[in-house]
This record gives C-alpha cells, sequence and structure tokens, in this order.
C-alpha cells in the first residue's frame, strides 16, 4: 500500500506570530540605534568644521584643538569614527537578523496555463 494512504496526518502547530510588544520593541531599538549614529556623525562633522574635538569619556571631558594638540586631535577624531562605524555595523547587522528571522507569508501558488 502507498504510504500516503495510510498514514495518519500529525497536527502541525500554528506558525510563531510575533506579538505588538516585541515588534515594537524592535522599532524602538532600531530608531535608538539609528539615532545615536546620526548625532555621532553629526558630532563628527561639526568637529571636523570646527577644528575642536571633546573627549566622550565619563570623567573630565578634554578639548583637543587642530591647531594646538593635532595628534591628539586626531586620534580622538578616529577613536570617535571607529565607535561610529561599530555601531553603524551593530545596526546594520540587527536589521539583517530581523529581515532573515521574519517569516515569509505563504502565497497561494496559481495555475498553471498550458
Amino acid at each position: 500500500m502507498n504510504q500516503k494512504r495510510t498514514r495518519i496526518r500529525l497536527p502541525h502547530p500554528p506558525p510563531y506570530r510575533p506579538s505588538h510588544w516585541t515588534f515594537w520593541l524592535t522599532v524602538l531599538a532600531g530608531v535608538l540605534i539609528a539615532l545615536a549614529v546620526c548625532l555621532s556623525i553629526y558630532m563628527l562633522i561639526e568637529s571636523w568644521i570646527s577644528g575642536s574635538i571633546t573627549t566622550n569619556n565619563r570623567g573630565p571631558r578634554s578639548t583637543y584643538t587642530l591647531a594646538l594638540q593635532p595628534r591628539r586631535y586626531w586620534f580622538e577624531f578616529m577613536w570617535q569614527s571607529f565607535w561610529t562605524a561599530f555601531m553603524l555595523a551593530i545596526g546594520v547587522f540587527g536589521l539583517w537578523i530581523y529581515r532573515k528571522g521574519r517569516v515569509r507569508e505563504q502565497r497561494p501558488k496559481g495555475k498553471r496555463s498550458r
């Protein structure tokens, strides 16, 4: 006998549907990461135009100018650029993971015409 005719089909669990909470938390995290990257880029552009940069450490902040301390200025500029690029990579990776994890909608296949 054919196995397809004799086998009893087992019930399948319903497909995963993300809740509204998880969707909006994902949107909030994405918006916060995008805002942090945009503000960091704005700070870098502003410091490049003005010629002075302020450190982002938790202790006493230091300001370096391009005219008086060019090595420290460029080191701090590259350090902040590195962390901005790192945040941007985290955002892009998170978007890629989110899109990869989404379940595609099952579309009914159309009939072929001969």
